[in-house]
């Protein structure tokens, strides 16, 4: 959003950010106050006084919610807390130059419609504040679309926009319809494909070449299958979030035990290092 405000660079960043910064202002260590050209002890530079000049959103919430900006106040009716809404307003910025019928109804309705419930909706609006950025037509209905499309219920869709609203800031060709392409080849059915992404919708932010293929290529130099890979994943995804090191690890020390199977690598890569470390324990 550009401003039509005669201001130096740094001031015209922070400016949307006024509300948010205002709240840390005070507890700041040296470091920051130097970073803004001052220091604890010292006067407050210009920027930093305008900041504390201005009222946050929390003073002006709890002292009465007719002085919020419009944005503002329609975002606090789906329950967001002050904390919450100061995240957003960091993130996008809702002061009164914000656009409400323009920016945030639009995108509210849509997401309500989307079958998304207002808790829902707030998770996603917190996650990624970019979102009232975005024109529905053009950015996020080609992404739900395919979400459907390769074999997603609309509940399914609900869960994914809530927990990883960042899915609309990836490019759909090169890096969504990619990874599913992958999965595909090596293995994975539509649906599988559909029940890992909405069981663990953060896949949908990994890196292809630098996550998914080294452990994929672990698991299959540890003797698993395609099909037992495929499996695995569908059952249990968040395999894939966690570091190749760990997974090398766990293989080997299992495969050296004699126990190494689907079930036990599944099992044992949800256990922390202690946990795992008296599960092994057993077989020695």
């Amino acid at each position: 959003r550009r401003s039509t405000r005669a201001a130096s660079p740094p001031l015209l960043l922070l400016l949307p950010l006024c509300s948010v910064l205002a709240v840390a202002v005070s507890g700041w260590q040296s470091s920051s106050w130097l970073a803004l050209g001052g220091s604890p002890g010292s006067p407050k530079s210009p920027i930093v006084a305008r900041l504390l000049r201005r009222p946050t959103v929390a003073q002006r919430s709890s002292s009465g919610r007719e002085s919020l900006t419009p944005a503002e106040a329609h975002l606090f009716s789906l329950g967001l807390s002050d904390e919450q809404m100061a995240k957003v307003s960091a993130r996008f910025g809702v002061d009164s130059s914000c656009d409400v019928e323009r920016k945030v109804k639009p995108i509210l309705s849509w997401l309500a419609d989307l079958g998304l419930t207002d808790l829902q909706i707030g998770q996603a609006v917190i996650g990624f504040p970019r979102l009232f950025g975005y024109s529905p037509e053009q950015k996020l209905k080609p992404v739900v679309q395919w979400l459907s499309e390769i074999g997603m219920s609309d509940a399914q869709v609900a869960k994914v926009v809530a927990r990883r609203p960042q899915i609309f800031g990836y490019s759909l060709e090169s890096k969504l319809k990619t990874l599913v392409h992958w999965l595909s080849e090596i293995g994975m059915s539509d649906a599988q494909v559909a029940k890992a992404i909405a069981t663990c919708p953060p896949l949908l932010g990994l890196s292809l070449p630098s996550n998914f293929m080294p452990k994929v290529q672990l698991l299959r130099e540890a003797g698993f299958s395609g099909a037992q890979i495929a499996s695995s994943l569908t059952v249990f995804p968040a395999l894939l979030t966690c570091s190749s090191q760990r997974l090398a690890h766990r293989l080997s020390v299992l495969q050296a035990q004699g126990v190494l199977t689907e079930t036990s690598m599944r099992t044992c890569m949800k256990m922390n290092d202690a946990k795992f470390a008296h599960f092994v324990a057993r077989f020695d």
